[in-house]
């Protein structure tokens, strides 16, 4: 059996240091967000530029220039027939394409969750109104399909709509399941591998078939992205129980407010004994939990350190699968994962 990599050890390392070998290319992606509102009109102009110029990780854009600035074989850069300044452009045209998809799903879901905050700011829907962002969010998947097609790969344009697809089914799926109380971990599973993970693990992929890497190390870029994805979404999870609205910078507890189950409240409700159980599920049918006695059986039950636990879990998945990638891009990869473990925002 192989060691397991635990994460736990490892110091965090802050987001800027971790993203600071991509910085011009990042900046000249940011920029070109910037254009994307600039080239609109009126209210659209208003509320794109809100939305895209109001800051953000863009973890997703990083992980696609990650992969695309892994080194090829003397061979693969011989027989690619781009340029290399063409294919910086393109792999920044992309880092830009998933950014914007990733906005859209961000609008739609504040719509959805009836979110107030995001990113220390008014959502969309209370700056704007529900209508106008549900056109907005359309908009924003428009465009960035405009872009992706414009990158003239088959395989990138046939993995990006698919991955749509499966994101928008995987949230339709979770909606359904509201309030189900007894769900299991499987479904939880796949619901966020949908609506999160195929995003991330597209970002890795699709960048490394833009670098012209070989078959075997582009599909194991995109299990580490799927890896990544999960341990990502499980953290982001439990920040929407355990969080601090300052940190995180959007409204919290609008998951279990709206009846997802998520890891750490399928985690909790596994625990509870009858005389705690009965009074969660009714708190979390109200329309006003009792949020604190929830948190207070959070602690009780080590629900953070179990659920971190899963989290950790899928983070060694992630970095089993890059063992053969360059040692330096390893790195890079490695950093960037330990944020995702660590991050409290």
């Amino acid at each position: 059996m192989k060691a397991q990599l635990n994460l736990s050890v490892l110091a965090p390392e802050t987001l800027n240091l971790i993203l600071a070998p991509l910085g011009p290319d990042l900046e000249k992606v940011e920029k070109r967000l910037r254009s994307v509102g600039e080239e609109c009109e009126g209210v659209l102009k208003d509320s794109a530029n809100y939305v895209l110029c109001g800051g953000g990780k863009r973890l997703r854009a990083s992980l696609v220039l990650f992969c695309f600035s892994i080194p090829k074989s003397k061979k693969k850069i011989e027989k690619n027939k781009w340029s290399k300044d063409n294919s910086v452009v393109r792999a920044r045209e992309l880092a830009t394409a998933v950014e914007l998809l990733h906005s859209a799903t961000l609008v739609h879901d504040d719509i959805v969750d009836r979110a107030v905050m995001r990113r220390l700011k008014p959502s969309v829907n209370v700056q704007f109104g529900d209508d106008l962002s549900v056109l907005l969010g359309d908009f924003l998947y428009a465009r960035a399909f405009s872009m992706i097609a414009n990158l003239n790969d088959r395989d990138i344009v046939s993995w990006m709509t698919g991955m749509t697809e499966d994101m928008c089914a995987g949230e339709i799926d979770q909606l359904k399941n509201r309030y189900t109380v007894d769900l299991g971990l499987n479904d939880y599973i796949s619901f966020i591998k949908r609506k999160t993970a195929a995003l991330i693990s597209s970002c890795a992929r699709c960048g490394a078939k833009l670098s012209g890497l070989p078959a075997a190390q582009i599909s194991a870029l995109a299990s580490f992205g799927m890896n990544i994805g999960i341990a990502f979404q499980i953290v982001d999870d439990l920040l929407d129980l355990v969080g601090t609205e300052t940190l995180v910078g959007k409204t919290l507890r609008t998951d279990a407010g709206n009846g997802k189950m998520t890891l750490p409240m399928i985690l909790l409700l596994g625990q509870l004994n009858a005389k705690e159980r009965g009074p969660v599920i009714k708190s979390l049918n109200s329309l006003h939990p009792d949020w604190s006695y929830i948190e207070g059986l959070l602690k009780k039950y080590q629900i953070a350190q179990e659920t971190n636990r899963y989290a950790n879990d899928y983070l060694n998945r992630a970095l089993e699968a890059i063992r053969e990638i360059d040692s330096g891009s390893r790195q890079s990869l490695e950093s960037f994962s330990r944020f995702v473990l660590k991050r409290d925002f």
